[in-house]
């Protein structure tokens, strides 16, 4: 399955975090969290649509526009 990112800078941030992270310079936690903020995700349910988006972690909160 082919990943689809969120722009093409996310698509080389991301690309760098899994180098990083076979490297082991980042943990697993904090891979998921690159995979959260740059993959582009589909729905699994209407309830959860957007979730993420509207309550992202502060570490990564970007501003409102």
């Amino acid at each position: 399955m082919k990943k689809k990112y969120e722009s093409e800078l996310l698509m080389v941030c991301h690309e760098q975090a899994k180098d990083w992270h076979q490297a082991g310079i980042i943990s697993d936690a904090e891979m998921r969290e690159y995979d959260e903020d740059c993959l582009v995700h589909e729905p699994s349910s209407p309830s959860t649509a957007g979730s993420s988006k509207q309550n992202p972690s502060p570490a990564y909160a970007r501003p409102q526009r």
